[in-house]
């Protein structure tokens, strides 16, 4: 099976110090904080901390670059991802990492999370970068499984017919979408599936 896997916030759960850092660069900037309350709009093509802060690009191109790069760096993999995706890997499941990290925003997305990657000594057989339509890029590289902590990428991968988890806090989203707390039950979910 040719399974597609984000990195942040899927990989790493950094969502929390995520949320705080745009929280505290927000209210340094002046701006109205409503992250707390404010829900994502449907299928929004903005970047959650520049819809949530109404950060302008070069706001968000400095909280994308130095600081949530500096919290990404050195953000540890979820418990048990790494033995897990290795053993899809071992067992000849195709790995493909599909990142929405961005060349606007990033010095080399690629090489960062390349280095990311091989530090924790997860294995993949390709990396992509610039996903900003991820459901595309699952079409083009005929990804079966996506596993992403975006419920709007799981989403429009269900709407292709195609299988997603969302991984992290249950959203109820709906019965196509399979959402699943950890590295151990999307490896097992995975195997009851024989996928």
């Amino acid at each position: 099976m040719r399974i597609g896997i984000d990195i942040d916030g899927t990989l790493t759960d950094i969502k929390a110090e995520l949320d705080l850092a745009a929280k505290l660069y927000a209210q340094k900037l002046g701006k109205e904080i409503s992250f707390l309350s404010k829900k994502r709009k449907k299928n929004s093509t903005k970047n959650i901390y520049q819809e949530l802060f109404n950060f302008s690009e070069e706001e968000l191109k400095y909280f994308l670059g130095p600081i949530q790069e500096k919290i990404t760096n050195v953000a540890k993999p979820r418990v048990f991802c790494v033995e897990n995706i290795n053993k899809l890997y071992a067992q000849g499941h195709y790995i493909c990492i599909i990142t929405a990290r961005d060349s606007r925003y990033h010095k080399n997305p690629y090489l960062q999370s390349k280095f990311w990657l091989d530090k924790y000594n997860i294995n993949y057989h390709k990396i992509i970068v610039n996903a900003r339509d991820k459901a595309k890029i699952c079409l083009e590289e005929k990804i079966d499984l996506l596993i992403d902590d975006n419920k709007n990428n799981c989403l429009q991968m269900c709407n292709m017919e195609k299988k997603a988890i969302c991984i992290g806090e249950k959203m109820n989203l709906n019965n196509k979408v399979k959402e699943l707390e950890n590295w151990n039950q999307i490896y097992d979910w995975i195997k009851k599936e024989n996928l």
